[in-house]
């Protein structure tokens, strides 16, 4: 039939522990390492052997064809430098696609024939410029969309004729565009996914990232790795973010939170440009447990409003300030009775003061020198 299969045995083992949540999912996969021709329904039928899964190290394939009766549920191709054809008929079985290394830039209609499919991921292809969310609202089930390590440079909602009253929204909760050349991020665009669990934006270029959006369902926002000398999420309302991750930026000022964001509980400013601690942003949160700002500009535990306020975080466990020019402990001010670990170390620590551990009676980690 012209396909070219290779099974590895220990590869089949290998890869479904490693990716796969359960024995019953190892027992339903086929690994293939390498196929060549075109992966059509003679072709499943040769190599499932009635099993469910199909995970292929790399193809040559130059078109990929699944009929209305094809029982695959998912199919992950990890190399796919040929695939350009991709005939999908109706079919209610196959749930997750997911692409590497492939040429295709756009996303075909025949991909909207997948009722059932949830996740969608094209890893390392070649989506360039602007890529329009609203393409993905004609899925009713998709809840993971992955454009990772492509050319985007823009995102936008384009949704012709639709008015604010009718606008279609999707079920989509993970949307990952990290490794793109995005510089410019308006959350507004993220109007029609109120469902949205998990947005990643790292290792783009972003400069800015704000606007007005309501999201009650995000809880973890990732934009490490950009250019961003800002972060207002003022005009988010996201009551339910949990997880920001926005080191390795630029950030000369500190981020801004909406009054309705008052429950993170992990804040990751490493690797910035920040000189001092607001303390009404981060009184804001009484749920954080995790400020981690290494590798910044800091000096001292002042804070930045002029002012002798209190900085009361209650529940906060650990607190990371490595690599920064603190000279002094002088933690007056600072009620933390729930710090166990304080991260200090790579800084020009001239006194600490004795009563440190009256202060904080929590604190048994502490790493000063």
């Amino acid at each position: 039939m012209g396909n070219v299969l290779k099974l590895l045995v220990f590869a089949t083992l290998f890869v479904s522990r490693g990716n796969c949540g359960s024995i019953d999912h190892l027992d339903t996969t086929t690994v293939l390492l390498s196929v060549s021709g075109t992966m059509d329904q003679r072709f499943f039928a040769q190599v499932m052997d009635n099993k469910s899964n199909l995970h292929v190290w790399h193809s040559d394939s130059r078109k990929l064809i699944l009929a209305s009766d094809n029982p695959l549920r998912t199919l992950s191709i990890l190399e796919a430098p040929r695939l350009r054809k991709l005939v999908l008929h109706p079919n209610t079985q196959l749930q997750q696609l997911i692409l590497r290394y492939c040429p295709l830039n756009r996303l075909i209609k025949s991909l909207y024939n997948l009722k059932a499919l949830s996740i969608l991921k094209f890893v390392i292809c070649r989506f360039n410029d602007t890529f329009n969310l609203a393409e993905l609202l004609p899925f009713q089930n998709l809840t993971t969309f992955s454009l990772e390590s492509n050319q985007l440079k823009e995102v936008a909602l384009q949704l012709g004729e639709s008015s604010p009253e009718t606008e279609p929204t999707s079920a989509l909760r993970m949307l990952d565009l990290s490794s793109n050349l995005i510089e410019h991020f308006n959350l507004n665009v993220l109007r029609a996914f109120p469902a949205l669990n998990d947005l990643r934006l790292p290792r783009n270029k972003l400069v800015t990232l704000g606007g007005t959006v309501f999201l009650q369902a995000l809880t973890l926002l990732d934009v490490k790795l950009n250019l961003l000398i800002g972060l207002d999420l003022s005009g988010c309302n996201c009551s339910s973010l949990l997880y920001v991750y926005a080191s390795n930026n630029k950030l000369s000022t500190f981020p801004l939170f909406g009054d309705n964001i008052t429950g993170i509980q992990v804040l990751n400013l490493n690797d910035n440009l920040l000189s001092t601690f607001n303390v009404i942003e981060l009184t804001k949160q009484p749920n954080l447990t995790t400020l981690m700002m290494s590798a910044n500009a800091l000096k001292s535990f002042n804070v930045d409003d002029g002012n002798s306020t209190a900085m009361e975080l209650p529940s906060l466990s650990l607190l990371e300030l490595l690599n920064n020019q603190v000279e002094s402990l002088d933690l007056r001010g600072w009620q933390l009775p729930s710090l166990v670990t304080l991260r200090v170390l790579n800084n020009p620590l001239v006194t600490i003061p004795d009563d440190l551990l009256e202060r904080f009676p929590q604190l048994t980690k502490g790493y000063f020198r």
